[in-house]
């Protein structure tokens, strides 16, 4: 008795063997290298999006981590001196023997030799401290004219508030009674030692000027407060004697005694006034005071007041463990902090782009799905119901900047212009709602991303079951109620996915932006706690646009490309946040209606 696999090994080797050319033919009949195209398609895909991460990780990564400072001794070589040195913009070096930076980037060039052949000689790009307004100084120097490197612990990195950054050593500190330069500052515990050897000191009053900084925050604005309050009550009173004046009311005991204690309290806020704005004044001064000075091993040399830095380390001296926590603090001051003139925070960035996206949803979902139900459920489907539907995907295609156009001279110039007219005249020339602003903008962007959703959802329309329309409607209920209990519940899906679109391609639009109310610095943010909260008519900072100024608008290329990188990641977590938060949306409902297209 033969075993079975014994016959089956037996019958194939009796049939004739296919020729190569027919199992090829076969292969391909079966979809087999369609397979393989579309896992190579995914696998490119999946490359492409982790190697743009990747990018912009590492190209943001050197902006915050804070890197070694390096002190350079320069030498001169026959032929070539020092003092021929300049930066970047033009200038002569300060120090012609000692440079103190940080070392950027380093590259191979070749240079003609003396026997007339190319030899290959190794720069190195150094950044130096900034010597007016917010722009690096950057210089190049050859490996001949490098004699020594070293890498001192008490050098300072200093980030100023206008955006400059400044290398230097530490010398003296003012002293914070009598304003004279101290070199040997008092310290808690142990012999007090000059502030070239400790810079303990110093960060201590930076601490104890950030502090400073918070009261007098806190303390300008109870100032205000009690200005509006006297400015209020003042008001008050002399309308009410006006009004007594006039004959319009007459004197009461208890009018009497209500103006006595309005007076009594005009007496005590102008007091209290008086009172903030002197603590006010106390503390600019004592702010204004404090100085650093700087000098030597080719760093900066001068005095710096301590009101103006930022922050301030010592990266030499600094662990692994102390390098992660500061790059873990600048990337929160990054993240949440305010714009300032040389760059500081994206949080108003980061506010104004969730804010105008959410705005653009709420316009624009209504709109998109009732035209998606009119077109499907409702019109006739004739030949102007199809040239519609051609008309609203070839809209979809309009380049963004059409959009802009639009709305500057639709929204801004003729709707913002009107309302101007009617509500807010007494402000004229000055616009309020006749110039760009948020409002505007989302509208603008709710028009452009428009026939995306009304696309998605009859998509969505078209997937539902016909049984579902006609069980409805059999069972005796209304077209109104068949669309809002059966037809729309089960599109939802697509009707979230038509949103998610929308989103991606409105976050990422700044052209558009650029005419309609997007500007550079906008510190104020349009939601705050005064009436009526939520300001419209403000304009508004985005992180597209902010990643457009930084890369095309900035005259410092070194300095501005890590930003450049970091807002960019910014920018696409935010829009991964809003489709996650849309997705997780998506596939709940897809969950709660999941047998009703089936």
């Amino acid at each position: 008795m033969s075993h079975p696999d014994t016959k089956r090994a037996s019958s194939s080797l009796l049939r004739p063997r296919e020729p190569l050319v027919g199992r090829l033919q076969r292969y391909w009949r079966d979809g087999g290298p369609w397979g393989w195209l579309n896992a190579m398609a995914v696998s490119v895909s999946l490359v492409l999006v982790l190697g743009l991460l990747s990018l912009l990780v590492v190209g943001s990564f050197s902006h915050f981590w804070p890197s070694r400072l390096v002190e350079v001794e320069l030498t001169a070589q026959p032929g070539q001196s020092p003092t021929a040195l300049t930066t970047t913009r033009g200038e002569p070096a300060a120090d012609n023997r000692h440079l103190l930076g940080e070392l950027m980037h380093e590259e191979m060039r070749r240079v003609a030799s003396g026997e007339g052949d190319d030899a290959r000689q190794q720069w190195w790009l150094l950044q130096t401290s900034s010597r007016d307004g917010a722009a690096a100084s950057w210089q190049w120097l050859p490996e001949t004219l490098l004699d020594r490197m070293a890498f001192p612990s008490q050098a300072l990195m200093l980030e100023m508030r206008d955006g400059r950054t400044l290398y230097g050593m530490p010398r003296a500190l003012s002293d914070p009674m009598t304003g004279e330069m101290d070199h040997t500052p008092d310290v808690d515990d142990g012999p007090a030692r000059p502030l070239s050897e400790d810079a303990e000191p110093l960060f201590a009053r930076l601490k104890m000027i950030e502090s400073e900084r918070r009261q007098l925050q806190a303390l300008r604005l109870d100032s205000e407060a009690l200005s509006s309050r006297y400015q209020a009550l003042q008001q008050s009173l002399e309308s009410r004697r006006s009004a007594i004046a006039d004959g319009d009311a007459a004197q009461t005991q208890e009018d009497a005694e209500l103006e006595q204690e309005m007076q009594e309290e005009l007496v005590e806020v102008r007091s209290a006034f008086i009172e903030r704005e002197g603590q006010l004044s106390a503390l600019r001064d004592a702010l204004a005071g404090g100085q650093l000075l700087l000098g030597g091993n080719g760093g900066y040399e001068g005095r710096i007041a301590l009101d103006d830095i930022r922050n301030a380390w010592r990266p030499n001296a600094m662990g692994f463990s102390g390098r992660l926590m500061m790059t873990l603090k600048r990337f929160r001051d990054f993240v949440a902090g305010a714009p300032t003139e040389g760059f500081g925070g994206v949080w108003p960035a980061i506010f104004g782009t969730v804010l105008m996206v959410v705005l653009m949803s709420i316009m624009v979902m209504p709109f998109g799905v009732m035209a998606a139900l009119y077109l499907h459920e409702v019109a006739h489907q004739g030949r102007l119901t199809r040239l519609t539907r051609i008309a609203l995907r070839n809209l979809a295609g309009v380049p963004s900047i059409v959009y802009g156009v639009f709305g500057l001279g639709f929204f801004v110039y003729g709707l913002g212009a009107g309302i101007d007219e009617l509500f807010y005249s007494e402000r004229l020339p000055t616009p309020t709602f006749g110039t760009g602003g948020i409002l505007w903008a989302s509208l603008t962007l709710a028009l452009l991303t428009l026939p995306v959703v009304i696309v998605a959802t009859e998509e969505g329309l078209a997937r539902v079951p016909r049984r579902l329309r006609e069980g409805a409607l059999a069972l005796g209920a209304t077209r109104l109620e068949t669309l809002k209990r059966v037809v729309i519940p089960a599109a939802s899906p697509a009707l979230m996915t038509g949103l998610i679109l929308a989103v991606a391609r409105a976050a990422g639009e700044v052209a558009p932006l650029m005419l309609v109310g997007v500007v550079k610095l906008a510190p104020d943010l349009p939601l705050d706690d005064s009436f009526p909260w939520l300001h419209l008519d403000r304009k508004f900072m985005h992180l597209g646009h902010q990643v457009y100024d930084l890369a095309f608008q900035s005259s410092d290329a070194f300095s501005s490309r890590p930003l450049v990188y970091a807002t960019a990641l910014v920018l696409v977590v935010v829009i991964l946040c809003l489709n996650l938060s849309a997705i997780r949306l998506r596939h709940m409902l897809a969950q709660r209606y999941k047998g009703a297209t089936e």
